[in-house]
């Protein structure tokens, strides 16, 4: 697609090119092209970024930008690569000049498609002034203001929603004088109309409100559209002025027929929040107790409105998805004959109604169910159950840089746990996040990730201990469609290695701009106009495949024994930007040093034994300017940078002795640093203090290594969380972590020394705590301290008496998780939630992980 080509396209020509020192010197008349062509690019972006979705035309428009770009960057990479490969330097003056040529070439291609999209707009202009008609009301009255029934959830409809349908009902007929607007938010297929369905036509609804309206907003209405709709379905003929309705007129007429009534209107599959908005002003709030329902996939987290509701949709478990599929009307009297299915059925519908009813329906009319489980189970691999006639107008509503990050997705595998970090990681060194005005790139990135979420579009699966996103994934139903979009696009292939453990796919692999190599239960496999991928995901530990390597940006989760098979090939790797690998081995050493541009490097083997030697890296690996995360695990020793690392923004090494005076004035601006402490003779950890922009810091001390703090211990100032393993410290060092302002985590792992930890004040800013301690007995803390507390964590406390009981007057307390615990701390937090619940505080939870610790089993010294 062509925002994909251009976002790429303009990312090589920043890295390349418009850095201090580039690779190839440039010429005046080369500088002035890189700079026309960079202008220009960004006028196709924007241009692209505004029509997109706009018709035949504008299709054949963004196809023609796409193959320019795509074509552009081939050239001019192919050019780079060559200049820097060059055996002399003839060969290197050969490539500049040529590189000069294409990059005039390209820019006039594209002041010429510019030119192109000028024209177009005039012509465009012409078109739409002389094809000007009066706004004609198309609609035809409909008196029933009653939803019809929806074939694919009838009869099932509220099987697993039960609660879902009470809280509706409750906020519907709730006390509150004031217009309401609930918002019921999910993905497709996820049963929103269903749920609205119900309480629209519960008894005590129909009782309660004297006019009532059912809106079915089909996708691609206009607002204008949605505002005559609305007008015809609530008044009777007579009521309404005849003649062609303006707006203006017909949001005065539905004002004015709801004014003075207590009414409940359904507005269904509302798409977007600016529909809203442009409706919201024929609403009146007469203090009548009147109710507006909207379904969407997309509601807004800035809204501030303080009677608007939002009601989250959730997937079913196990169980419902089973009640569900067996509540459908032919499988009530013979569901036992389907339970040899029942586990496969579960895993493949992933907890989405839709697709749970839809399988139901189609297996009830079948003789052999195994059979016809089969295809029905590639059917919803291939292609899935949901409308792709709503899905493709859900994608092309997107922003254009939402559209580029959220394709992104289609190269992890279906039901696979994607983490942030890496995900964000990728979005950048692939060119797709551009920063705005005081906001960094992974701030700017977080923001596409949770729009996509606002959308319905991606799922959170599990959040870290300061409530941010961990993980997220992607629906299978969806995951599906969006694999084929961006196949469509031409940029993306998922290829089965499985299929073929022998021999090459070359024809497979030189296809794509993105391609993944993954088990899958169905392959993808699309030739693409591109000679070579920029990125490779391996989900594949051994993959016998053939990839090229030349003009390669991206190589994620790579096994090592792959690029230990073609070492001579390493040397065409000089665009990476993103490599992670699964272990170190020597060549990498050449790989890290040639490519400038590495921006992410992780090194992560398998979890290493006791006693495994430590394998010292070079210290080459600090000569990669552009480099911003650097994660080796503990397997792993590296010696500091003698140059300053001004880009350096994660670290993750083992430093045995590295914690001397001055070492932090190297990373200046780094906000995330692990540390692996280990060492025959005491560590004394200094000058932690110099790490200005620190906001996150762990410190893992391995065994046999003695680990203090400086008098008086100092850590930075921004300091937000911060894990401490094994460092036993004393209770002076924990006074100083309690006064830290900006602290909001703090995992405390056998972190200090003392059978008691009385905490006098401090810790004003904590939002979540976890404390594992064997041999603390008593825990004491003042009045004031913990007062922004959400989250304990308590694990192997086998001593500890009992929760401080000054915690139940902390009222933002939310959960306690108690893991290996003894009985006594328990009952003490079974009391802090009875206290919390007599005051009114129903939102604390008690969660025991395990079972509890038996004293009698082990004793502590």
């Amino acid at each position: 697609m062509a925002c994909v080509a251009l976002s790429s396209l303009m990312a090589t020509m920043e890295l390349e090119f418009l850095q201090p020192s580039p690779r190839v010197s440039l010429d005046d008349e080369a500088s002035i092209s890189v700079k026309s062509l960079f202008e220009n690019l960004s006028s196709l972006q924007a241009f692209v970024q505004e029509k997109s979705g706009g018709g035949a035309a504008i299709r054949d428009l963004e196809i023609e930008i796409r193959d320019f770009a795509l074509h552009a960057e081939d050239r001019i990479e192919i050019q780079l690569s060559n200049f820097v490969l060059a055996k002399d330097t003839q060969d290197q003056q050969k490539a500049s000049q040529q590189l000069h040529q294409i990059l005039g070439e390209a820019a006039e291609n594209a002041a010429d498609l510019l030119q192109i999209i000028i024209n177009h707009a005039d012509d465009h202009d012409e078109a739409n002034k002389s094809d000007v008609q009066p706004l004609i009301p198309w609609l035809k009255h409909n008196p029933a203001s009653e939803p019809s029934n929806h074939t694919s959830l009838r009869h099932s409809s509220m099987v697993g929603r039960r609660r879902d349908h009470t809280v509706m009902r409750n906020t519907l007929l709730s006390s509150d004088r004031n217009l309401r607007v609930i918002s019921i938010v999910g993905m497709p297929g996820i049963g929103k109309t269903t749920l609205a369905r119900s309480v629209f036509r519960d008894r005590t609804i129909v009782w309660r409100f004297g006019v009532r309206a059912w809106v079915s907003m089909c996708w691609g209405y206009t607002t204008s559209e949605m505002l005559h709709q609305l007008l015809w379905t609530i008044a009777e003929p007579d009521e309404i002025k005849k003649g062609s309705i303006q707006d203006d007129l017909a949001a005065e007429q539905v004002y004015n027929f709801l004014k003075h009534r207590r009414y409940l209107i359904v507005l269904d599959n509302l798409w977007n929040n600016q529909a809203w908005y442009d409706l919201r002003r024929c609403f009146p709030n007469d203090y009548s107790k009147s109710r507006i329902v909207i379904t969407t996939t997309h509601f807004s987290r800035s809204s501030t409105d303080p009677y608007n509701y939002i009601h989250n949709m959730t997937l079913l478990d196990p169980e419902e998805i089973w009640d569900l599929f067996c509540n459908n009307l032919s499988l009530e009297h013979t569901a036992p004959k389907y339970e040899n299915i029942r586990s496969q059925v579960v895993e493949k519908c992933e907890g989405l109604p839709h697709s749970i009813v839809v399988v139901a329906q189609r297996l009830s009319k079948c003789d052999n169910i195994h059979q016809e489980w089969k295809k029905v189970e590639k059917e919803l691999e291939l292609i899935g159950f949901l409308d792709s006639n709503a899905l493709t107008f859900t994608y092309n509503q997107l922003p254009q840089q939402l559209k580029v990050c959220f394709l992104y997705f289609g190269v992890f595998p279906k039901r696979s746990a994607i983490k942030i970090k890496q995900l964000i990681r990728l979005w950048t060194v692939e060119g797709f996040v551009k920063p705005l005005e005081h906001e960094g790139l992974e701030n700017q990135a977080y923001e596409y990730l949770q729009e996509l979420i606002d959308r319905s579009l991606i799922l959170i699966d599990t959040r870290s201990s300061d409530g941010k996103i961990k993980t997220c994934r992607m629906h299978s139903a969806l995951h599906s469609f969006w694999v084929r979009e961006a196949q469509k696009e031409t940029i993306f292939c998922a290829v089965n290695t499985q299929q073929y453990p022998q021999g090459s796919i070359n024809m497979f692999a030189n296809s794509c701009r993105w391609l993944s190599l993954y088990k899958h239960s169905f392959d993808y496999y699309v030739l693409f106009r591109t000679n070579n991928p920029r990125s490779v995901f391996f989900f594949q530990e051994d993959a016998e495949i053939y990839v090229p390597f030349k003009l390669l940006r991206v190589l994620a989760f790579v096994p090592s024994s792959f690029l230990q098979r073609v070492p001579t090939r390493l040397h065409d790797l000089v665009f990476l930007r993103y490599l992670y690998v699964s272990e170190w081995f020597e060549g990498l050493n050449y790989v890290v040093l040639t490519n400038r541009n590495l921006q992410t490097l992780v090194v992560s083997s398998k979890e290493s034994q006791l006693g495994t030697p430590t394998l010292h890296l070079p210290s080459t690996i600090w000569e990669s300017r552009q480099l911003q995360h650097l994660e080796l695990d503990k397997s792993y020793a590296i010696d500091p940078p003698s140059m300053d690392k001004d880009n350096m923004q994660t670290l993750s090494w083992l430093c045995p002795t590295h914690c001397r005076t001055g070492l932090y004035c190297r990373f200046p601006n780094i906000k995330k640093l692990k540390m692996f402490v280990f060492g025959s003779h005491p560590i004394i950890l200094d000058n932690l203090e110099y790490l200005e922009r620190l906001e996150r810091l762990s410190i893992l001390v391995l065994f046999g290594c003695a680990v203090t703090l400086p008098k008086p211990s100092m850590f930075p100032s921004q300091l937000k969380k911060l894990r401490l393993s094994g460092t036993n410290l004393s209770t002076m060092d924990l006074m100083v972590i309690g006064m830290l302002p900006q602290l909001e985590v703090l995992k405390l792992e056998n972190a200090f020394y003392g059978k008691v930890w009385e905490v006098e004040a401090g810790f004003f800013r904590l939002k979540f705590l976890l404390l594992e301690n064997k041999k603390l007995k008593q825990w004491r803390i003042d009045k004031d301290s913990f007062q922004c507390l959400k989250h304990l964590v308590l694990r192997f406390c086998y001593c500890l008496e009992e929760i401080p009981m000054i915690m139940e007057d902390i009222d933002t307390l939310e959960s306690i998780e108690l893991q290996q615990c003894c009985p006594s701390i328990i009952t003490s937090a079974e009391c802090i939630l009875e206290s919390q619940r007599d005051a009114g505080n129903n939102i604390l939870e008690i969660k025991i992980m395990g079972p509890e610790y038996d004293e009698s089993q082990e004793s502590v010294p």
